[in-house]
């Protein structure tokens, strides 16, 4: 990193939360992953078993993409406030080109990558990371326990900070729906069959066409959820005929496909269910917040999530000025979130999406007991706000740009100078001999159109978007 670009300094860190209200961060480690959607995308994480996910919308990329996109960019992106605790990533597979030519880097790619991101950091607020090459093999400290995003199935081997049951099914929308907490109508559409009769083709046709007629039947608008979905990516706002029409073939992929993922050590988490939910209009926050050992809410920031026209999340804008007036807004709600999330034995970092509608009425529509993607840009409120005028903040999440962190440190160089722009996640790969690189940028503007104009011409220079994966 040029020695112009300044350090960053946050204002708190997960480690300054995890020790309030008497927690301990030194028992407390993060591993991160990001469910990738075919599966596993390198080999130092196999496909998770038990704890299953649904990604029908996901782009179609190879691996090697993908790995970048979830085990190095977002895994960084979303540790950046980690601060000194313990965090664990997992090593990512070098590129075939640099297999077959003999070009492989050593130290990793991953490794270098992931190491610069962190020293953009000041020193005190660097994690202490490490990485997992064979889960076999991970041997977390003494008395430490993990608190991994997502549930994983080998850390059931070992202490995690909620049980990873309850965590998966505090992450599950059908069990939210469940909840008690204010939420839109929804119906829950349980799926029936044993993990023996999933086996049977013939069975798991049938009861998909009976999951999929409740589709059919119902009228528009509605909202589709499956239960296990990141980002958007299994979340479809249904607001006329042609759009369910074309959701039902989607369907008849997916639907047979979650079935089919039912196990016996998994059906007691009955992760085969779809939610139809009331389409209700308003404006939705995400609401970043600290649950404390003790079962408290602290509050960490409010931004709004700019969704694709698929429904799926792109970038979020939080505004520095308001977070005082956010936070009274979403108190109570946030209260009643932490109240039984805590209930389940879960503590830390989580987020949750809270929409408003036309007469004031607030619903949980989606809950993320883990760490987010734009949980860091809170505590970068002294970096923008307090110390540069910048009363916005807008994180871009994942970018794909040709070059590596050299060449588009020299194009933004004086954004990065003055401190306007943090690079929060970075992850080289290869196509054939052509580099390119995953990553993830907070740009801070004193008002919307200066944000903005900046993230357009960060845009600009964007890969083109890959198709979604259609039936």
């Amino acid at each position: 990193m040029p020695s112009q670009i300044p350090l960053v300094q946050l204002d708190r860190t997960l480690y300054d939360l995890y020790s309030i209200d008497g927690g301990d961060p030194n028992e407390v480690a993060h591993v991160l992953a990001l469910a990738p959607p075919n599966g596993s995308a390198s080999s130092s994480l196999p496909e998770n078993l038990k704890y299953t996910f649904q990604s029908p919308m996901a782009p179609n990329l190879d691996n090697g993409i993908f790995a970048r996109i979830c085990l190095g960019n977002g895994s960084q992106n979303h540790a950046f406030m980690a601060g000194p605790i313990q965090l664990y990533l997992f090593d990512i597979d070098p590129p075939e080109h640099d297999v077959i030519n003999g070009t492989v880097e050593s130290p990793p790619a991953h490794h270098t990558d992931a190491q610069r991101n962190y020293n953009a950091l000041v020193s005190s607020q660097r994690p202490r990371l490490s990485f997992i090459q064979n889960p076999n093999r991970f041997k977390p400290n003494k008395g430490v326990k993990a608190s991994p995003y997502p549930p994983l199935d080998f850390l059931d081997n070992h202490p995690t900070v909620v049980s990873q049951d309850a965590h998966y099914r505090l992450m599950s929308k059908r069990d939210l729906a469940l909840s008690g907490l204010p939420t839109p109508k929804t119906q829950v559409i349980e799926g029936r069959l044993s993990p023996t009769e999933a086996l049977d083709d013939t069975l798991v046709e049938a009861e998909a066409q009976r999951i999929i007629q409740a589709v059919r039947d119902r009228s528009t608008p509605f909202v589709i959820k499956f239960p296990q979905s990141l980002a958007g990516q299994g979340v479809f706002v249904v607001r006329d005929e042609a759009t369910k029409a074309n959701r039902i073939r989607l369907l008849e992929l997916e639907v047979p496909r979650m079935i089919r993922r039912l196990t016996p050590d998994n059906a007691h988490l009955q992760p085969v269910s779809l939610l139809l939910q009331d389409c209700v209009d308003g404006d939705t926050r995400n609401q970043s917040i600290f649950v404390t050992r003790s079962g408290r809410a602290e509050f960490v920031s409010t931004a709004e999530q700019f969704l694709d026209a698929e429904g799926i999340w792109r970038a979020s804008i939080l505004d520095y000025k308001r977070q005082g007036e956010l936070e009274q807004m979403y108190r109570g709600v946030i209260d009643k979130v932490a109240a039984y999330v805590h209930s389940k034995g879960f503590y830390g970092p989580m987020g949750c999406d809270v929409m408003t509608d036309s007469k004031g009425n607030q619903y949980v529509v989606d809950l993320n007991v883990r760490l987010t993607g734009d949980y860091m840009m809170g505590p970068l409120r002294g970096h923008f706000y307090a110390r540069r005028g910048l009363r916005y903040s807008y994180l871009i999440t994942p970018l794909a740009v040709l070059g590596n962190r050299d060449r588009f440190e020299q194009r933004f160089e004086k954004e990065l100078t003055e401190g306007r722009m943090v690079i929060v996640g970075w992850a080289r790969g290869k196509k054939g001999k052509h580099e390119y690189s995953i990553c993830s940028v907070v740009i801070g503007g004193k008002d919307h159109e200066h944000v903005l104009e900046l993230a357009d011409r960060v845009n600009a220079i964007a890969l083109p978007k890959p198709e979604q994966t259609q039936p």
